[in-house]
C-alpha cells in the first residue's frame, strides 16, 4: 500500500487509533474494506461503510472525514485488483505465537466479517450458477469452503490449533507457516471466485476493475 494512497491509509490508521470506541481496528477495516471490493455484487457505500462502525456516535466532521477516507480506500482496493497487486498488506504476516491483536489476524477477521454481511450475495450468485451450470457450481461451493477455513484459521490461530488438536491433528502448529505462505494465492482465488460468479448475476453496479481509473 504505497504511492499516491499511502496518505489516505495513514489517515484511515490515525482514525482508527484516535477513535477506538467508535471504529473496529485499522487491519480489521481493510479486511473488511478487501471483502466488500471482491464481492460479486459490490453493495452501496451507505449499506457497507456502517459495518466498520462499533458506534455511531460521532461528530459530522468525522464522519465526513471517515466516509472521504474510507471511499479512497475502497477505490485502492479496487485498483489493487484490477492490476493483480499484492492484496494482503506486508504487515499482515504469521509468527509463532500470533493472537487475536496481531494484524493478520484482525486483517482476517474483517474479511470473515465483510463476507459474513455479503453472505446472500455469495448465495445469490451460486444458486444462479446452481440453475445454469450445476457440475460447475458444486466445484465452486468447494473451493469457497475451503478459502473461508483457511481465512478462519488465521483469524484466531489459538482456536484453530486447539480444535485441530480435539480432532487429532497435532501437526497443525508446525505446518502453519507454509500454510500462511499460500494467503496471498488464496485471496487472489477468492477474487477470481467472485468474478467468475458475479457473470451469473443479473445485473451488476458499475466498478472500476474492468480498467477505468477510479482516482478523480
Amino acid at each position: 500500500m504505497t504511492g499516491k494512497f499511502e496518505p489516505t491509509y495513514q489517515t484511515l490508521q490515525q482514525l482508527c487509533e484516535d477513535y477506538p470506541q467508535l471504529l473496529r481496528s485499522y487491519d480489521e477495516v481493510l479486511g473488511l474494506v478487501f471483502a466488500v471490493s471482491a464481492a460479486p455484487q459490490i453493495p452501496p457505500p451507505q449499506q457497507w461503510m456502517p459495518w466498520v462502525l462499533i458506534s455511531d456516535e460521532m461528530s459530522s466532521e468525522v464522519a465526513d472525514k471517515l466516509t472521504e477516507t474510507l471511499m479512497a480506500c475502497f477505490k485502492a482496493q479496487l485498483l489493487s485488483m484490477r492490476d493483480e497487486q499484492r492484496l494482503l498488506p506486508t504487515s499482515c504476516c504469521y509468527h509463532a505465537g500470533m493472537t487475536l491483536e496481531d494484524p493478520l489476524s484482525q486483517w482476517m477477521s474483517g474479511c470473515l466479517l465483510g463476507h459474513q454481511h455479503l453472505q446472500n450475495v455469495w448465495q445469490q450468485a451460486w444458486t444462479q450458477m446452481q440453475q445454469q451450470e450445476a457440475e460447475r457450481s458444486v466445484s465452486a461451493a468447494k473451493e469457497l469452503s475451503h478459502l473461508l477455513r483457511l481465512f478462519s484459521t488465521f483469524a484466531n490461530v489459538p482456536l484453530a490449533l486447539e480444535q485441530a488438536t480435539a480432532k487429532g491433528n497435532t501437526q497443525l502448529n508446525a505446518q502453519l507457516d507454509a500454510i500462511a505462505e499460500t494467503l496471498p494465492r488464496a485471496l487472489g482465488q477468492y477474487v477470481a471466485l467472485s468474478g467468475m460468479l458475479a457473470a451469473y448475476l443479473p445485473h451488476q453496479f458499475e466498478t472500476f476493475i474492468s480498467g477505468q481509473d477510479p482516482a478523480p
